[in-house]
């Protein structure tokens, strides 16, 4: 199958941050247990890990053509990969706050890096909206996979464990591996280099300031802004809300905070099933 590789690749890579960015719900639970703070003092690891998403996104947007797709996504699966490292050794509720700065940085990177490829190994539209829909349902995969794998690390027998931190070696396996089947798999970007040939940083920025004015631009980014405000809050308090005002133990808390994922996913499956129907268009399966 033509472009195997570099498609394995986007998806251990969506996997992998998956499992990073919906594991915040469950870490705000474990650093109220572990290092003694309060649940507002908890909350500003949301706050770490989304505005970077949001500032990075945007800066990087304009400028990564002269990055390059495959080096954007070999930088951001290094620095995860050294902050799983390091997590184990020194755990702490700084750290930890580092750590999911270092994952919204590294997001960024991969969700602009891997939605700009796509476009250069599809054939057609039709193509790239199913893989696109497929990649996708992969991510969910990998949120509902995260509950599972920290759950079965905490101690419920002794709250203030900080054994869980363990996890992250598998999850710093995970990104190396990741990383060293990108660093082995060809990209070739020399389509999108030409586009850009002549054309200066600025040119870039003003284009995409031009971008987002545009009416329907902006209606996007606020529908998209809302429905991220409205999932997020529920699910980073959900492992807590399950523990204190459900009286349940902290694995069973987080693993029935991925009813939530499930529904959202089945959500999304019904959602390409009707996009199928209305547009003709695969939206799920790829081709």
């Amino acid at each position: 199958m033509q472009h195997l590789r570099i498609k394995l690749s986007l998806f251990l890579n969506y996997f992998v941050f998956a499992i990073l960015l919906n594991s915040v719900g469950t870490v705000i639970l474990q650093v109220q247990n572990n290092f003694g703070v309060t649940k507002g003092a908890a909350s500003v690891l949301e706050g770490f890990k989304d505005l970077p998403i949001a500032i990075t996104s945007f800066l990087v947007a304009s400028f990564i053509l002269r990055i390059g797709y495959k080096r954007a996504m070999l930088i951001a699966l290094a620095l995860v990969t050294i902050m799983c490292l390091l997590m184990p050794s020194t755990p702490s509720f700084l750290l930890t706050k580092l750590l999911f700065a270092t994952v919204g940085v590294s997001f960024a990177l991969i969700k602009v890096s891997v939605f700009a490829t796509l476009g250069l190994i599809t054939r057609d539209r039709k193509e790239h909206l199913s893989l696109m829909s497929f990649l996708e349902s992969f991510f969910m995969i990998g949120v509902l996979t995260g509950y599972f794998i920290f759950a079965s690390v905490v101690n419920n027998d002794n709250p203030l464990s900080t054994s869980w931190f363990r996890i992250y070696y598998l999850l710093a396996g995970l990104s190396a591996l990741a990383f060293l089947l990108l660093l082995t798999t060809p990209l070739d970007e020399s389509a999108v280099k030409k586009e850009e040939k002549g054309k200066t940083a600025a040119d870039d920025f003003l284009g995409m300031m031009k971008l987002v004015i545009i009416p329907l631009v902006l209606v996007f980014i606020f529908s998209a802004f809302f429905y991220v405000l409205i999932e997020q809050s529920i699910m980073s308090w959900l492992p807590t809300f399950n523990k204190d005002v459900l009286q349940l133990n902290t694995s069973m808390s987080i693993q029935m905070a991925s009813i939530l994922s499930a529904a959202i996913a089945l959500g999304r499956l019904l959602a390409g099933l009707i996009l199928k129907k209305l547009t003709g268009w695969p939206c799920w399966f790829p081709a």
